[in-house]
C-alpha cells in the first residue's frame, strides 16, 4: 500500500501543478497599503480578505493558492477562488494526523515545490496557519524565489469570513 501511496501523491502534485499557467512576479498592492511590506522573515502574512482581494485582481498578476493541509482535509473541504482556473493546488505538508511534520522531511516533495512553483506568486493556506508559517520559513530557507503570500488565519478565517469553499472533489 505504501508503495502505492507515495507515487500516487507526487502524481497528483506533478498533475495539479503542470495544469497551473504561468504566473509573473509582481510586487504591487495588498489591501490598504499601497507598498507590499515583505515580512522580516521572508514572506508576506495576509488574511484571508487580503487573498480574496488578491485573487480577485488581474491587474497585480496571478497568484497561485496551496492548499497545505493533509489529503484527507484537502478532499473534504477547500477555499473556492473566483476563477476556476485558479483552483487550489494542494501540496502535503504532511501525510497524516500528527505526522512527521513539515515538508522538508520529504525532501523530493520540497525539490518538486521548488521547481513547479519558483519565481511564482504563490497563496499557501492551512486550517488556522500554523503549517503555513512553517512551510513558508521553510521556502524561505531552502532559496525559494518567488513571492509567498502566508494567509495567517487558514481556511477557519476564510469561512468566518463568509468566503466560498467548495466541498468534496468536485
Amino acid at each position: 500500500m505504501k508503495k502505492l501511496l507515495i507515487p500516487s501523491i507526487i502524481g497528483i502534485i506533478l498533475f495539479t501543478s503542470f495544469v497551473s499557467a504561468n504566473s509573473t512576479l509582481h510586487y504591487e498592492t495588498v489591501k490598504n497599503n499601497n507598498e507590499i511590506n515583505l515580512e522580516s522573515n521572508g514572506f508576506i502574512n495576509i488574511t484571508a480578505l487580503e487573498a480574496w482581494d488578491l485573487m480577485n485582481n488581474s491587474d497585480d498578476g496571478r497568484q497561485i493558492s496551496i492548499d497545505i493541509r493533509r489529503w484527507d482535509e484537502y478532499s473534504s473541504e477547500r477555499i473556492d477562488t473566483p476563477n476556476n482556473e485558479d483552483w487550489p493546488r494542494w501540496f502535503p505538508y504532511e501525510f497524516t494526523s500528527g505526522g512527521p511534520g513539515p515538508i522538508k522531511n520529504e525532501g523530493i516533495l520540497l525539490d518538486i515545490f521548488m521547481k513547479i512553483y519558483q519565481n511564482k506568486e504563490i497563496i499557501i493556506y492551512c486550517r488556522t496557519g500554523r503549517r503555513t508559517g512553517i512551510s513558508a520559513q521553510i521556502l524561505v530557507d531552502n532559496g525559494f524565489t518567488g513571492t509567498i503570500y502566508n494567509m495567517v488565519n487558514g481556511i477557519t478565517e476564510w469561512k468566518s469570513e463568509g468566503l466560498p469553499t467548495i466541498e468534496g472533489l468536485i
